[in-house]
């Protein structure tokens, strides 16, 4: 075998037990039901959410502490996903709606090369719940979140209740909020 056709025969080994490592230890799997992503034992209700520390757009730094207690929900997120865009005007609204009942929202924004852009996102979107940074670590201990958007809906007790993976209509996010009251 010439060398140039060992190298590409080695390649596509590597790249499709790759590919096949990463499909096994996905905490997605298809539900069969064609009804999308169902999420796996990282994210599974009853687990206790991770925790985190993750820079706010201000550049201060925000511990998940901050949030037990309280009814909280995580949404992953960003700015080029026409979902999660799509989505945002319903959760300012229910935010409004139930912040005085110590509700939470943390944006949770995975930008990377549109980052510097996000104080105007948010300023155009009139987005008054707290947006952080998310980074690698927190993605992975959130069950390696692949798809936008991601909501994760956590109790008082820290303990989350449920994940929904894609768009959220604004009454769909109101009635699992009401569910955290």
């Amino acid at each position: 075998m010439k060398p140039a056709h060992f190298l590409l025969v080695a390649v596509l080994v590597l790249s499709f037990t790759g590919a096949v490592l990463l499909s096994s230890n996905s905490p997605y799997r298809d539900p069969g039901d064609g009804g999308g992503a169902t999420v796996g034992a990282a994210l599974s209700a009853g687990a206790t959410a991770p925790t985190f520390s993750l820079k706010d757009v201000s550049g201060n730094v925000v511990h998940s502490s901050r949030f037990l207690g309280k009814p909280t929900v995580i949404n992953f997120f960003a700015t080029w996903c026409p979902a999660c865009v799509e989505e945002i005007p319903g959760f300012v609204d229910v935010y409004n709606k139930y912040r005085d009942r110590g509700f939470e929202l943390v944006g949770i924004s995975l930008d990377t090369d549109t980052r510097q852009e996000l104080p105007a996102f948010v300023m155009n979107y009139g987005i008054e719940y707290r947006i952080l940074l998310g980074d690698l670590a927190t993605t992975r201990a959130y069950g390696g979140v692949s798809s936008l958007p991601t909501t994760v809906f956590i109790g008082k007790d820290g303990t989350i209740r449920n994940v929904h993976v894609g768009y959220l209509d604004r009454d769909a996010f109101d009635s699992e909020v009401k569910k955290l009251l």
